[in-house]
């Protein structure tokens, strides 16, 4: 007989609140499974913590659990965080899981458990999180800041309050967020609510341009759900995968609605400095071709995981007759008509250009893969998605729920379930092999999702790549790099030659720690974590935390990332602006 979801959760919170208010590690311990995870978003510490086994667990909580003054521990009863049973897809099993409310010292908190059965029947914790929801005092405002007529005097000039409010994010910002994509804009309106003046600067004539720049036929991988915009869910008809436009012309529209303050055609400069006995930041932008001063607290830079085009530097480039260029300058197919192209790379990027060129009247495509690649089935993929953020439930709900199973967990499961990753994409992986591409599940099997956390690089979501590799519309060459370039295409590592009109480097993208050197300095960078990938503890390096040196913040990853983890670095910027915590705290 299953157990019944209600009594058992209650059963193990009352357990969960006794040991915290008594301070009993052990007993607290004891409530999860030995290898049970703990993640903490900044009720224990000012930074992102995930903790694998009760040891670890103890150890974080023992010099943090009284300091953090955690009571008022309830059950959260609401629809959709009442405790139900529900199947757990990475561990096809059946868990019961939980929503909890509780008070801190800090503010107002939030926890999410799930709790599967110990090897004597009993339900231990698999996965607790803890998260700082809002700050005493300060909570997110849930309505457009200025935009309330019912916050307003009678006879009030709205209009004018909210001009004026403009005019003083852009005279005075406490936050400067350079990139106004969809990670920037997230964070912007994140920090509108949470009344942190923030002002966003995007080099391009217009917000969504760093997607109309791409090439016409891009679509996101990812499902609409998983890419919808904070606060702002589309259209109930919109494209399961957003094509390029849609998304460039819904950004656009995003900022609008969302009262963000942005300065497009605005570019930060090289030079900027650090106060540090005022805490402030020196920095000089161009403004539609005008040097404008700004002094904020913090810069967030939202420019994207990846930084510049990594252009190898192959022997030959002038002897070649043909054309050479990044992928990055990939605007469509129609130069390439009737060419003989070679792709350098075998990611993402390179199965995308050859996909499009394959079907759009080139002589001959050609991908050079120097190693194997990651590849699963774009269905697969999306199935599992669905089943995370599945229509109907509040975006912020689903967030909140992908947010409390902590990535390192999530990367022993998949690797773990390596053998059913290869069985599931047999049938796709036999038309890859059989055009001669090289596979691999990661270098520990844990498949793209993980690959994408650690590299984002290396994988590709396929959406029909593998037909066209199967019947030799697109041809592979693998297990070799690039020798040099030659008068007429391609020399490779062994001894042949392919011959080319076009090459393109699919090659990836320098680190964005070093690609910000340039704007920074070594000073500053040397002082800069790593950044992107996940740490020891299986969280997000140097992203939405603090960087390494003080007021300089980066901002990466996917939608989710930005959506989720904006509120967390609103938070640790909310506490500095108020003074809850050491502005020079890193």
């Amino acid at each position: 007989m299953s157990p019944d979801p209600r009594s058992t959760a209650t059963l193990w919170l009352d357990a969960f609140s006794s040991a915290v208010t008594s301070g009993d590690l052990d007993a607290l311990t004891a409530l999860f499974l030995p290898d049970g995870w703990f993640r903490d978003l900044l009720v224990f510490t000012w930074d992102l913590r995930s903790l694998e086994g009760r040891e670890k667990i103890k150890s974080f909580l023992s010099p943090t659990l009284s300091a953090a003054q955690i009571s008022n521990i309830k059950l959260d009863e609401s629809a959709d965080f009442a405790p139900r049973t529900a199947f757990l897809r990475q561990l096809h099993a059946h868990d019961i899981e939980f929503g909890f409310t509780f008070e801190c010292l800090r503010g107002h908190g939030h926890g999410y458990v799930r709790m599967l059965p110990d090897s004597a029947g009993e339900y231990k914790a698999l996965t607790v999180l803890t998260m700082l929801n809002d700050l005493r005092d300060h909570e997110e405002d849930p309505t457009l800041v200025l935009r309330d007529e019912l916050k307003f005097e009678h006879g009030e000039d709205v209009q004018a309050v909210f001009a004026n409010w403009v005019s003083e994010n852009e005279s005075k910002p406490y936050v400067l967020v350079v990139g106004a994509a969809q990670t920037g804009l997230q964070l912007a309106a994140r920090f509108k609510q949470m009344n942190i003046p923030t002002l966003v600067i995007e080099r391009s004539p217009r917000v969504g341009d760093v997607w109309r720049k791409r090439y016409p036929s891009l679509t996101l991988h990812t499902i609409r759900q998983h890419h919808t915009l904070l606060y702002q869910p589309y259209p109930t008809n919109w494209p399961e995968y957003t094509p390029r436009d849609k998304l460039a012309d819904w950004m656009e529209q995003y900022a609008i609605s969302q009262d963000l303050v942005i300065w497009n055609n605005t570019e930060l400069q090289r030079g900027a400095t650090y106060n540090a006995a005022t805490r402030e930041w020196d920095v000089t932008v161009i403004r539609n071709g005008a040097p404008v001063k700004l002094r904020p607290a913090h810069i967030v830079l939202a420019t994207g995981t990846l930084g510049a085009p990594k252009i190898p530097d192959i022997p030959g480039r002038d002897a070649f007759q043909g054309d050479v260029h990044h992928a990055v300058a990939y605007n469509g197919p129609a130069p390439y008509a009737g060419k003989r192209v070679v792709v350098i790379g075998a990611a993402n990027t390179a199965i995308d250009i050859c996909h499009d060129l394959a079907l759009c009247g080139v002589q001959e495509v050609t991908m050079v893969q120097r190693s194997p690649t990651c590849v699963m089935d774009r269905a697969f993929i999306s199935d599992f998605l669905r089943s995370a953020w599945p229509v109907g439930v509040p975006m912020e709900v689903s967030d909140f729920k992908w947010g409390a199973m902590p990535f390192g967990l999530q990367k022993k499961m998949s690797i773990a379930a390596q053998d059913f990753f290869w069985e599931a994409q047999k049938e796709l992986h036999d038309k890859l092999r059989k055009g001669g591409l090289q596979l691999t599940m990661g270098p520990e099997g844990a498949g793209l999702y993980i690959l994408t956390l650690e590299r984002l690089g290396g994988m590709w979501q396929d959406k029909g790549g593998a037909d066209l590799i199967a019947d030799g519309r697109i041809k592979v060459r693998s297990g070799v790099s690039v020798d040099r370039l030659t008068k007429t295409g391609v020399a490779l590592s062994d001894g042949s030659e392919l011959e080319a009109d076009i090459v393109v480097y699919a090659t990836g993208y320098i680190h964005i720690r070093e690609t910000n050197r340039e704007l920074f300095g070594d000073e500053i960078m040397d002082k800069v974590k790593p950044i992107y990938g996940l740490d020891e503890e299986g969280e997000i390096r140097g992203s939405y935390r603090p960087s390494g040196h003080p007021g300089l913040w980066f901002a990466t990853g996917d939608f989710f990332a930005s959506r989720f983890l904006s509120k967390v670095l609103g938070l640790q910027l909310k506490a500095r602006q108020l003074g809850l915590v050491d502005s020079d705290s890193l």
